[in-house]
């Protein structure tokens, strides 16, 4: 575990110099940046004296201790931009009510979690974290998991803010042409296409060789449900359905809501990674979390047989 140090009780004078002209001078500006970008009054709070005792002699942080601080801000800043760039007003509210407290701050990383730098929220707050021995170190890169910050800090939701995004940007933003063209090779332009994101979310969440396979798979969840539909589209162009009646007409019967929905399950009937079933006039593309994202595309590869 990192050592734990407690804050200087006084810094030298050239270091609070350095703090007060580089730093301090700049602090309420930079506090009007952020709340403008967040729409909401933020502040910053960081205890100069319980950082400048982490940093390594003749390195930045020892001499230059306030623009080392500035420079984390400034790079925060840049950071979430980017960030509400990406998430737009979705995202500003999620930070901000992940948030409570809306202040920005600099501590240690206890943990001992992170390799350079990192965040998270803690007690209401936004941390940007810096380990041991690396003070000044990858400043940039700060904030970079602030998406996964986010979703840790989430008591119980029924899908993680990581996970939601990736379906509003991977799947919602390409399903209506998905479906056109489902619908066009099943002559049905009512086809129903259901990501059922929360169930498939809940049923990978707790299980470890998801995390172990794929440590991303929150971030990649909209991209891989989208994958297993694209292989759906791939199996129907195959088989050219969209050129033969008696298979659309033997998909129509045998799919009689009209709807194709991916779900989890703890062992497949008859497939090695993946398969699809019927049960309930619902066409199924379903796959185990040991299998998740694996041969997505083969995953209606027998749907011929089973009409």
């Amino acid at each position: 575990m990192p050592t734990v140090i407690p804050p200087i009780e006084k810094l030298p004078l050239a270091v609070r110099r350095n703090v007060r002209d580089e730093y301090e001078s700049k602090r309420a500006d930079y506090e009007e940046q952020i709340t403008t970008l967040m729409g909401t009054a933020w502040k910053i709070d960081i205890n100069p004296n319980a950082i400048w005792i982490y940093a390594e002699d003749n390195s930045y942080g020892k001499n230059s201790l306030g623009e080392c601080l500035s420079s984390y801000v400034k790079d925060a800043i840049y950071s979430l931009k980017y960030f509400l760039e990406k998430h737009g007003v979705a995202g500003k509210d999620e930070v901000n009510a992940a948030c409570p407290k809306h202040t920005l701050t600099l501590e240690f990383d206890e943990s001992g979690k992170i390799s350079y730098c990192g965040c998270d929220v803690h007690d209401g707050n936004l941390r940007i974290l810096f380990q041991e021995n690396n003070l000044g170190t990858n400043i940039s890169y700060a904030l970079q998991d602030l998406d996964k910050a986010i979703s840790d800090v989430m008591v119980n939701p029924a899908i993680s803010y990581l996970a939601r995004h990736s379906i509003a940007d991977e799947w919602e933003k390409g399903a209506a042409d998905l479906q056109k063209k489902i619908g066009t090779q099943l002559a049905n332009d009512k086809i129903i296409l259901t990501p059922n994101s929360e169930a498939v979310w809940a049923a990978l969440k707790n299980e470890k060789c998801v995390s172990d396979n794929r440590a991303d798979w929150e971030k990649a969840l909209g991209y891989m449900v989208m994958e297993y539909f694209k292989g759906l589209l791939w199996t129907l162009e195959y088989e050219k359905f969209a050129s033969d009646d008696m298979l659309q007409e033997g998909f129509a019967e045998a799919v009689p809501k009209g709807e194709v929905k991916m779900r989890i399950v703890k062992k497949l009937v008859q497939g090695s990674y993946n398969e699809c079933v019927i049960e309930d006039g619902v066409l199924y593309l379903q796959t185990t979390p040991e299998n998740w994202g694996t041969n997505c595309s083969d995953i209606a590869s027998k749907i011929v047989d089973i009409l």
